[in-house]
């Protein structure tokens, strides 16, 4: 009886041990979509030999922070955040790369094939998953900027942590005004920039629609795809979990992408550049993504794999004969 007392005892303290804490960046906190989305997930993870749980964090900043002192084994954050711990990866989110969810659907299911596991991995981390979070567009209060050149001496906000945002906004002779995820909506409706980058979700949760009020516009044109992405500790987890959990979030990704069209949908003043603009825009997207991949902000191996996925989508385009991604 005794023996078998101190065994239960022991097989108790095993399974505390392995219990994984992960560390869940939803802006609307414990009661938001992608705490409720990542609470189904843990339940799945059970079968993959984890015991799964969610801390919720409404600053992006201190989940990453507090992941890398230790305080969680994973984190969700977006893919610019993510970047730091997987330079593959966090290029997804890189300005012009993907020009439509159709793209980015076949590049994630690239991804999550076992063949791509080595890449996922980057030194003690591991991507485990990849979520769409929804195309980033020009949210802009005066529709009379309707090109490029009238954003010269525009204050557009940027996140204080992505040099290529700040890069971007040297680039066209805007003035960069940098702030966070949780405060650059704020800025944007309070008329402290003009300009702003977000994905269509942000528009309603937010209240963008007061930034861009009757006089504004959200620019139709894509300027990244941005995502989500689970980030492990690799010791923290059994050997074959992250290629188990990339596949099920690759399974998610249609459910994801409904979401996110039913927020753009939403959108009252959504309009494509001007006639002939769209051109101009995706040449100056390419020469910055360029400029940014030689200067070690975006990962060449990323950005040769996303030139693939474009030519496989339009084989016609001039980029497709040129050695310059």
């Amino acid at each position: 009886m005794g023996t078998r007392f101190f065994i239960g005892i022991m097989l108790l303290a095993a399974s505390v041990s392995q219990a994984q804490m992960l560390c869940v960046f939803d802006i609307a906190g414990a009661q938001g979509p992608v705490m409720s989305s990542l609470r189904e997930y843990t339940l799945s993870a059970r079968h993959w030999g984890a015991s799964l749980s969610l801390r919720p964090y409404t600053d992006e900043r201190v989940a990453a922070e507090d992941f890398k002192a230790g305080q969680c084994d994973g984190v969700l954050l977006s893919g610019v955040r993510a970047r730091q711990f997987n330079a593959f990866t966090g290029s997804i989110d890189s300005v012009g790369a993907l020009p439509d969810y159709p793209s980015l659907k076949m590049l994630i299911h690239t991804l999550a094939r076992p063949e791509a596991s080595a890449l996922m991995s980057s030194g003690a981390y591991e991507t485990a998953g990849i979520l769409p979070l929804g195309a980033a567009y020009l949210f802009i209060r005066d529709r009379r900027i309707d090109n490029v050149a009238k954003m010269a001496g525009k204050r557009l906000a940027v996140l204080e942590h992505d040099r290529a945002q700040i890069r971007m906004a040297e680039r066209i002779g805007a003035q960069a005004v940098t702030a966070d995820i949780s405060t650059f909506a704020g800025k944007f409706n309070n008329g402290v920039v003009d300009v702003a980058v977000a994905p269509g979700v942000a528009y309603m949760p937010l209240e963008m629609y007061k930034g861009v009020g009757t006089k504004g516009v959200v620019v139709k044109l894509p300027v990244a795809q941005l995502t989500l992405q689970l980030i492990l500790r690799k010791t923290a987890f059994p050997e074959k979990f992250g290629q188990q959990s990339r596949a099920y979030f690759h399974a998610q990704f249609d459910t994801a992408l409904a979401t996110i069209r039913e927020a753009e949908d939403s959108i009252l003043y959504f309009f494509p550049p001007p006639d002939g603009d769209h051109e101009k825009y995706r040449d100056m997207m390419r020469e910055a993504r360029i400029t940014l991949t030689a200067e070690g902000i975006y990962d060449r191996r990323m950005m040769a794999l996303m030139k693939k996925v474009r030519c496989k989508q339009d084989s016609a385009h001039a980029e497709c004969s040129d050695g310059r991604e």
